[in-house]
């Protein structure tokens, strides 16, 4: 598997410029980000596999989302799991050690 680290991720708005981090794609490690279609994708939209909710529990002091989600994503044939806030919102995971 090839290492993908997005580039470019900067938009302007009213003057200022803002950046995100974008996603990358290891060996190791997942930064992704979950559609409500149950694929992921890196910052612009370009899909880079599948993923299926685990489980879920509520976040009830957390100013960012009301739920936390844990994941399981398939890139290139790669299990990977983690979690995030929900659709479009950062996912980070790492490698399963169960490959199926």
């Amino acid at each position: 598997m090839e290492t993908y680290i997005e580039q470019d991720c900067t938009f302007e708005h009213e003057g200022r410029k803002f950046t995100a981090g974008g996603a990358v794609v290891t060996p190791d490690y997942l930064v992704c980000y979950p559609r409500s279609d149950g694929k992921v994708c890196d910052w612009h939209g370009n899909v880079l596999g599948e993923c299926f909710v685990l489980s879920s529990w509520r976040t009830p002091r957390s100013f960012i989302a009301s739920r936390m989600y844990s994941y399981a994503v398939y890139v290139d044939g790669v299990r990977y799991v983690g979690r995030g806030a929900g659709n479009s919102m950062l996912l980070r995971a790492k490698r399963s050690k169960r490959q199926n």
